[in-house]
């Protein structure tokens, strides 16, 4: 019989922002992990690689923020 999946109780992991790679030729790789929104976005914008998008993931995995190759 199968059983509901149950989230953790304790609430002790802090939020993280992970940053999505994704280049044209179809890869898909996370360029690294941040404990704010400001670094993550900060890193993003320093990034100028023509061929590769970045995502911004909040812990919900929704997309908060996003730029496209240069």
């Amino acid at each position: 019989r199968g059983r509901l999946v149950q989230k953790p109780k304790n609430n002790l992991s802090e939020a993280t922002f992970r940053v999505i790679a994704s280049s044209t030729n179809g890869d898909v790789w996370t360029e690294g992990e941040y404990m704010s929104f400001d670094a993550a976005k900060q890193a993003v914008d320093s990034y100028n690689t023509p061929t590769v998008d970045y995502l911004v993931y909040s812990d919900k995995n929704r997309v908060l923020y996003t730029k496209k190759g240069a």
